[in-house]
């Protein structure tokens, strides 16, 4: 349930210029707002987490060759000794 305050009324106005077919119910009208509105935040998470990947393959990529190629055998035969 949600109230039907002044800038939810003003979002279904605008909405109902959006829907004409559905200007005359206010429920569907909403459920339409809501359907946009996730589609927006599944578009900002989705583009959240391509640029959150694409960080971590530059960070592979720069660090990529840092050590060498038998860097861990070196470190665990310093262990061992």
């Amino acid at each position: 349930m949600i109230t039907e305050s002044e800038p939810i009324a003003r979002a279904l106005d605008a909405a109902a210029s959006l829907w004409p077919e559905a200007a005359d119910n206010r429920t569907e009208l909403l459920r339409k707002i809501l359907a946009e509105g996730l589609n927006v935040v599944n578009n900002k998470a989705a583009d959240q987490s391509a640029a959150r990947l694409a960080a971590i393959e530059k960070l592979v990529s720069i660090s990529r060759g840092m050590w060498p190629a038998d860097f861990d055998e070196q470190r665990k035969s310093e262990w061992a000794e």
